[in-house]
């Protein structure tokens, strides 16, 4: 019996037998698990992530009918009738109430709640931006800045 063990064969792979259920399967990779077993294994993690969160409210309006696609298209016609009326005069005023109007309502009907519902702790997201800002101070963007 020699010290090193014996190399696979990535080229033609190797005939294996299951270390869960003992059937032979074919590999071309150095796995001790058939396929079945392995997806098997991979549905109780999943399972396990899932059962740590509670299941997502059900989005406000029924998508099955179309309530939910003709309420966003009432929003995305206002908001073109809005930057029309911009573009001719200028006037930022008639934008901004349609913004506040829409954000009154989806706070009303609930959707902005749906909407947070799902988002990143604040915890996690400044502890990616400490990351990306270290790196911004440790190494400065010097392009455009040459030094002949």
């Amino acid at each position: 019996m020699s010290l090193w063990a014996r190399k696979f064969d990535h080229k033609n792979g190797e005939d294996r037998i299951c270390k869960e259920c003992g059937s032979a399967y074919h590999t071309m990779k150095p796995i001790n698990k058939c396929r079945l077993c392995v997806n098997k294994a991979q549905k109780v993690i999943e399972e396990v992530k899932r059962a740590k969160r509670p299941l997502k409210k059900p989005y406000p309006f029924n998508n099955r009918t179309n309530e939910a696609g003709a309420r966003f298209c009432s929003i995305r016609t206002a908001l073109s009738n809005a930057w029309k009326e911009y573009n001719k005069t200028g006037d930022k005023s008639y934008v901004l109430a349609h913004y506040e109007k829409q954000l009154k309502e989806a706070k009303e009907l609930g959707i902005m709640e749906w909407i947070f519902d799902r988002k990143v702790p604040r915890e996690r997201k400044n502890n990616n931006l400490k990351t990306k800002n270290m790196i911004r101070k440790e190494y400065p963007d010097t392009r455009g800045h040459y030094e002949y």
